[in-house]
């Protein structure tokens, strides 16, 4: 029962092993020592957000290890409405608060605009404020939309901001050649959060954070008494140098087990069945006078509702509100209900690679019937 924070354990080596494989699965560089797992994608923002706050900071000629923020004009990060909550959670927590947290309309695709990026961003500079930290997405929570990182990354360069992607879902859809495309210019992102426990099918808890500079990393968590020094451990130190836990699980037997039985084709395989089965969805839908498809379906995210005839705006905003329970006390399948913009919507992720065409029908005919017996 070791801690895998480090020490010469079989853990700490297949764990350095893992996280390499995943970085070269998603096409993101890695540094060695450059990430490490963590117990999901809350935590992996956590620390990949507290290492862009430690640089923002030094750039400004403060020590926040030392001197926390105090002194510091405000930083500023900037997200869109699809952002996940854990980035909010993230800013609360490491001090930033959740105000300074700037929201970047989105084009009618759901994309960070990087125009309006770009304002945003001049504005507050203009205003006194610090900005720091972008925030995209390598596919969203509610429908799978994935940011278009190069004109991102221009920016962020041009104005020293430290790129954030939040690929907790999606970003293992580069492995799909047929969605590979959108995902050009991931590998210029700061840093990444993702979970091998979504769509690799790694049981929790498994996140990953990637971070591009590794001293930058470290230099964040980096505290080592001397009761855990190890000279042995070599220049990398201990990977509780590289996150804010001392005591850290076995992770690594289950990611190593995972990639290792399936291997790269395996795995691009399941994820192609699953993007397939997800553009099938969406024509299914389109197809189908009693469902609306609200967004592209650019993953494995099918966004859709429900669309009574005869029911205003505010009506069906309500049937589909209530939708998601009701399908899923009915006791076949499983969908989940989110917000689009103003509207209620369905939300179905594909991850698992045992779905069928079966079953995408078995899920309409439930949202159907589950409509029929909510109207009166």
């Amino acid at each position: 029962n070791p801690s895998s924070a480090g020490g010469d354990h079989a853990d700490v080596h297949l764990e350095r092993a893992v996280v390499r494989w995943i970085a070269e699965l998603v096409g993101f560089p890695h540094p060695a020592g450059g990430g490490l797992l963590t117990s999901g994608t809350s935590m992996a923002t956590i620390v990949c957000l507290a290492a862009a706050r430690n640089r923002a900071a030094r750039l400004a000629g403060r020590d926040v290890r030392e001197d926390g923020l105090a002194g510091l004009p405000p930083l500023v990060g900037y997200v869109t409405g699809e952002t996940h909550s854990c980035v909010r959670k993230a800013a609360e927590l490491l001090g930033l608060g959740s105000r300074h947290l700037r929201t970047v309309a989105t084009g009618p695709d759901g994309l960070l605009d990087a125009a309006e990026l770009r304002s945003a961003v001049e504005r507050d500079r203009a205003d006194g404020l610090l900005p720091f930290l972008v925030v995209a997405s390598a596919g969203t929570v509610g429908t799978g939309a994935v940011d278009a990182f190069g004109p991102i990354a221009d920016l962020c360069e041009e104005q020293g901001l430290w790129l954030h992607v939040d690929g907790a879902y999606g970003a293992f859809g580069r492995l799909d050649p047929a969605i590979a495309h959108r995902y050009a210019g991931l590998e210029r992102a700061d840093s990444l959060a993702l979970d091998p426990h979504k769509w690799l099918g790694v049981p929790v808890d498994c996140g990953c954070a990637l971070v591009r500079d590794t001293d930058e990393l470290r230099g964040t968590f980096s505290l080592v008494p001397s009761y855990l020094r190890d000279e042995a451990a070599g220049s990398l130190g201990w990977f509780s140098e590289y996150g804010t836990e001392q005591t850290r699980p076995f992770r690594a037997l289950k990611v190593w087990a995972t990639i290792a039985h399936r291997g790269r084709t395996g795995l691009a395989r399941d994820i192609a069945h699953c993007t397939a089965l997800a553009r099938r969805l969406g024509e299914l839908v389109e197809a189908d006078g009693e469902l609306e498809l609200l967004a592209e379906v650019q993953t494995s995210i099918v966004a859709f509702r429900h669309r009574a005839p005869g029911l205003d705006e505010a009506a069906l905003d309500a049937l589909n509100r209530e939708l998601p329970v009701a399908v899923q006390r009915r006791g076949r399948v499983f969908v989940t209900g989110a917000r689009l913009g103003e509207r209620e919507m369905l939300r179905a992720c594909l991850l698992n690679a045992a779905t069928t065409e079966e079953d995408l029908r078995l899920l309409l005919d439930e949202v159907k019937a589950a409509a029929r017996e909510l109207q009166p």
